[in-house]
């Protein structure tokens, strides 16, 4: 909830898999409507550098 990803949480944590760490990560249900809204927002599109 505060940004990182689990991946990184889990080898912080030593837990041998991501499956492990998925039970201590309780996600409010605050985090996951906002998770939703930013995957549901178009990409930026990128601007081409003159070469």
């Amino acid at each position: 909830m505060r940004g990182i990803p689990l991946k990184v949480i889990q080898e912080l944590m030593g837990h041998a898999t991501i499956d492990m760490t998925m039970r201590y990560a309780h996600l409010s249900p605050e985090a996951r409507e906002s998770a939703v809204q930013a995957l549901d927002r178009p990409m930026p599109q990128a601007h081409a550098v003159p070469g």
